[in-house]
């Protein structure tokens, strides 16, 4: 327990501003192509300075792609004086209950997770289970929903970074503080293709260093950089749902009959003579403007075949007689 009370000591020391009150947090999002999850710093507020300028450029440069994106917070408290356990379990539970909630909602919806500070312990534990403090929980299992909509999971100048793992970036990639028990690392790991964690030598929060300018630059360093590339996995991911079979329009079912008839007007009704026209539209538009029907028929008395045109009396369908009302020469 003394080293995660070192660690509320640290990021209560080191947050920016101390923010008594702040905007509410933004709890819903619309189905889109991407919607990312955003778990904030320890003192800071919802829509926080400081990390927002990642949902800013992920946004965007989905949106320059043509897709659609938007984000929720992840809420819980972050106070300095508060309960560090008891705020990170408050935001990992309602985490796992937002991110499962809106999964129902829209199934088809890629999801990007992104935690600054204790925000990271958080997401780290969303996705893994307890790193730290007991909490009743195993993580979201990644081969199942809501886990498998996760493109991407990003964590910045995290409490529970673990030295050496594949998903290191910067160069505090091989130090650590504390780190996760081996259980909760490996499932954590589960997540190693589609996982960043953000760490520089010097971070006091994640690196074991001493330079606060450190933890507090990440964002204004490499928001670019973590943009892109979880642009990039959303762009890799395997869509969620199919794609609905296309139905076919009234147009192209008309087309597809009159293409018939084209067929028919080279085999059979070029020889209808008078009634070429007539045979037909008739033959295959049943019936449609001209009411008579010319039809192909076995003599009796020889094996010739012979055609007769006569009154037909069957309906015909709105769309093909729409369709030949705006094509009068075919």
């Amino acid at each position: 327990m003394s080293s995660i009370i070192r660690n509320a000591l640290a990021l209560s020391a080191i947050a920016a501003v101390a923010v008594a009150q702040g905007p509410a947090p933004k709890l819903d999002a619309p189905c889109a192509d991407a919607v990312i999850f955003m778990a904030r710093g320890n003192n800071a507020p919802y829509q926080d300075y400081r990390t927002f300028p990642f949902v800013d450029a992920t946004c965007g440069k989905l949106r320059a792609e043509g897709k659609t994106c938007d984000f929720i917070e992840v809420v819980f408290e972050t106070m300095m004086n508060g309960d560090f356990c008891t705020q990170i379990a408050t935001g990992v539970r309602n985490g796992q209950a937002q991110i499962t909630a809106f999964n129902k909602k829209c199934p088809c919806t890629h999801i990007i997770l992104n935690g600054f500070s204790q925000g990271a312990w958080i997401t780290g534990d969303i996705l893994a289970g307890p790193g730290g403090c007991s909490q009743i929980t195993t993580g979201l299992d990644r081969s199942s929903a809501p886990g498998n909509a996760i493109a991407a999971a990003l964590l910045w100048g995290d409490v529970m970074h673990v030295a050496n793992q594949p998903y290191n970036v910067l160069d505090g990639a091989s130090l650590q503080k504390d780190g996760r028990s081996s259980d909760s690392l490996a499932r954590l790991n589960t997540y190693a293709p589609i996982l960043r964690s953000y760490c520089a030598k010097g971070d006091p929060i994640c690196a074991n260093g001493d330079d606060v300018s450190k933890h507090l630059s990440y964002f204004e360093l490499y928001t670019d950089d973590a943009s892109t590339w979880a642009v990039g996995k959303l762009n890799e991911a395997a869509p969620l749902c199919a794609a609905p079979t296309p139905t076919p329009s009234a147009s192209s079912t008309a087309g597809r009959l009159v293409c018939r008839c084209l067929i028919c007007r080279r085999f059979v009704c070029w020889r209808c003579f008078g009634w070429r026209r007539f045979c037909c539209r008739c033959f295959v538009c049943r019936c449609c403007v001209v009411k008579r029907c010319c039809s192909l028929q076995q003599r009796h008395s020889s094996l010739l075949p012979y055609f007769s045109c006569s009154p037909c009396s069957l309906p015909c369908p709105p769309v093909i007689r729409d369709w030949l009302h705006g094509h009068p020469d075919d």
